[in-house]
This record gives structure tokens, sequence and C-alpha cells, in this order.
């Protein structure tokens, strides 16, 4: 399942590698990564909602005070890596010049500049900001909107993920028709079906219910069989060319792959829940994510060598980056989040 993430995480500075820095060595087909950025971050949504309700319901429903534990243990897993990588944004726009709100060198209104300050260093309310104008996308530092948009169903998970399933599915089915009514109505993907959360709640629903599938799943004899399955289909489902042809992110192709996503993930999860290495490749996603846009720009902006390709400079520096976050910081604070889990 680490690895999944891993590949995931990687395809969003794929993207970000070909619309900043041109032609690279480091493509989709290069890679053998054909996912779009947008796939990849509602893929991801639905990956969280598993996460979020394998662990309310076998860990934080059962502990005294569990849900204020379940919410310290999310801002633990987000915040230091994210307040880490602030202080570089910050240090790179010092040392490159870059006028920003982070620096106070944006003359903005006071509202607006706390707005952005605090969003951007807790997440909750930054993707509202481009609403009132693309021209705020200054404000946003790096690709932090779906961290808000996670957040808000962190705060809700408690709440919905233990009950019934009869009542979860009524919940997704009302989300799912929900983002189809925008869908077929003509509301643009940009921001309505990107950035505003009950628009995108269904991934996080459709991940939970598939949570339940794999808490039926897990003791099967089948299970690490079905596991490999899913392990090749959604391999396959990477690489797969025809996989990749919506224009829009609502489009049945592109809905084919997160059902994929949600039907595979239970046997993926019980196939690779005890490996190390899974693991760790799958706690390198968050900060490859949150990172990559940082480490594209300077390489975009420093003088390297010609005969060196930028994207791939940009790309294992960002590997790099994020393997030595995870090593100095995230490894630190599991400990803490391990004791604020613990029964």
């Amino acid at each position: 399942m680490g690895t999944f993430r891993l590949v995931l995480a990687v395809a969003v500075p794929i993207a970000h590698v070909a619309t900043t820095l041109g032609h690279s060595v480091v493509n989709r087909e290069s890679m053998h990564i054909l996912v779009w950025s947008g796939e990849a971050v509602f893929a991801f949504f639905v990956i969280s909602g598993f996460y979020m309700s394998l662990i309310v319901n076998e860990k934080y429903s059962k502990l005294q005070g569990g849900t204020l534990r379940f919410y310290a243990n999310r801002a633990l897993r987000l915040y230091p890596v994210h307040w880490i990588i602030l202080i570089l944004y910050a240090l790179y726009y010092a040392k490159t010049g870059t006028p920003s709100f982070l620096l106070g060198d944006d003359r903005e209104p006071l509202a607006r500049w706390l707005h952005a300050v605090v969003s951007n260093t807790f997440f909750l309310g930054v993707e509202t900001l481009p609403l009132h104008g693309p021209g705020n996308w200054r404000f946003v530092v790096g690709p932090i909107w779906s961290l808000s948009i996670e957040c808000y169903f962190y705060l809700l998970a408690p709440f919905v993920v233990m009950r019934r399933l009869r009542v979860l599915l009524g919940f997704c089915a009302a989300a799912l028709a929900f983002r189809m009514l925008l869908y077929h109505t003509g509301v643009p993907l940009l921001p309505w079906r990107y950035f505003f959360f009950p628009a995108d709640l269904v991934f996080f629903l459709i991940g939970s219910v598939s949570y339940r599938v794999y808490a039926w799943l897990r003791d099967k004899p089948y299970a690490i069989p079905l596991g490999i399955g899913a392990a090749l289909a959604i391999a396959a489902s990477v690489v797969a060319p025809p996989m990749w042809t919506a224009l829009d992110l609502d489009q049945p192709v592109a809905w084919a792959f997160y059902a994929l996503v949600a039907l595979g993930t239970p046997a993926l999860f019980a196939l690779t829940r005890r490996s190390r290495i899974d693991n760790y490749l799958g706690q390198l996603s968050y900060p490859v994510y949150l990172a990559h846009i940082l480490v594209i720009d300077w390489v975009a902006g420093v003088g390297l060598p010609t005969s060196l390709d930028k994207g791939l400079a940009a790309l294992v520096l960002t590997l790099a980056l994020s393997a030595v976050l995870y090593a100095v910081v995230d490894r630190p604070v599991e400990r803490l989040r391990r004791r604020i889990g613990a029964a």
C-alpha cells in the first residue's frame, strides 16, 4: 500500500516538472506512471478515508478521550513536516528576493494577510483564498490546498466512519449524487469540483466503505491471493494508456480508476501491512507531495550544468529531502504519536 501511495505522490511532481521545467527525462512515459495529478489526489482521498476509518474503528474508538487523541495524532502527523517546509520556503524567498506574504512583503489588507498566514500554517481554509480571484494563488504555499480538504474530513471522521454500514452507504450515495449533479449540470472542475470539500467528500466516504470490506476480508484464507491480484490490477492501471484519456476528472474512465483503488485497497493493505519497506516508502509520500514544488522552483532558478537534466535533479532532490525529513522530523514525532494512541 505504501508503494502505491508513493507512486501517487510522485505523479504530482512529474506533472509540475512538465509545466515548470519543460522537457525532461522525467515524464509520465519514461517513469511509467501515467496517472494524472488530479486523479492521484482523489485516489489519495480514497486511501485517506480507508486509513482514517481503520484507525478510528480499531484504535481511537476504544480509548478514553479517543476523539481528542485522534485529532492530536493527526496534527502531529501533518504539522511538523509542513512547518519545516514552510520555513524552507521562507528562507528560499528571502535568499532569492522573492516577495511573499511569509516575509511580510505583500502589501495586502491585514485581514487577507492574516487569513493567508493562519490558513497556510494550519491548512484549514487555504483553498478558499483562490476562490476570491486567481491572483490569490500567491497566498497558497505549494500544493497544500488538498491538506485543508483532508483536515475537514479528519474533523468529521470520528462522527461518521463508525456508523452502521447502511448509513455510511447512504452518506456515500448522497455525496456521489451531489458530485454527479455538479458534473452533469456543467459546474466547472476548477474550482468547484476540485477545491470544494462537499464535492470531494464522496472520495473519503468511498474509502470508509472500503475499510468495511477490509474488516470482512483480512482473516479470510484468500486475502493474500486477492492482495496480489489487486497489486497487479492497480499496477496495470497505472501504466495503461487507455486509463488516462479522460479530459475531466469525473468522466467514466476516471471513475473506473477511483473504483479500482477503492476495491483494491482492502486486499492490497492486507497483503502489505506487515512490510517495513512498503511502510517506509509510504511514509515518504507526504513530504514528497509537500516539498516538490519548493525543490522544482529552486532547481528552475539555480545555475545547474546544462548537461544535467533539471527534472531528474528535482525528482532526486525531492526524494532525498523527503527521506531526510522523515528521518529527522517524522520518526521522532512518531514515538510521541504512539504514546498518544496507546491505551
